[in-house]
C-alpha cells in the first residue's frame, strides 16, 4: 500500500504505518521491544497480551502511543 491508495480518513487520524519491520532487540522480555520499521528504530509494545516476539521476527506496526509503537506479527 502506498500513501496514493490509502483512505484519507486513515491519513488524517495518523493512522497510517507503511512498511513491516524487524524486532531489533528485545528490552523487557513479554513487554517491550526495539524495532526497525523504514530505517527508523522505535521502542514497541504488542498490540495484544498475547504476542510475544524475539529479535529477527517480522511485525507491523498498527497503532502508535507517543513515541511507543503498537505491533503485531506480519
Amino acid at each position: 500500500m502506498t500513501i496514493l491508495n490509502t483512505p484519507v480518513r486513515a491519513l488524517l487520524d495518523g493512522k497510517f504505518y507503511p512498511g513491516v519491520g524487524v524486532i531489533h532487540s528485545v528490552e523487557q522480555p513479554g513487554l517491550e521491544w526495539v524495532v526497525r520499521v523504514n530505517g527508523v528504530y522505535w521502542t514497541a509494545r504488542a498490540a495484544l497480551a498475547g504476542y510475544s516476539f524475539q529479535a529477527g521476527d517480522a511485525i507491523r506496526p498498527i497503532d502508535r502511543q507517543g513515541n511507543t509503537l503498537l505491533i503485531e506479527p506480519a
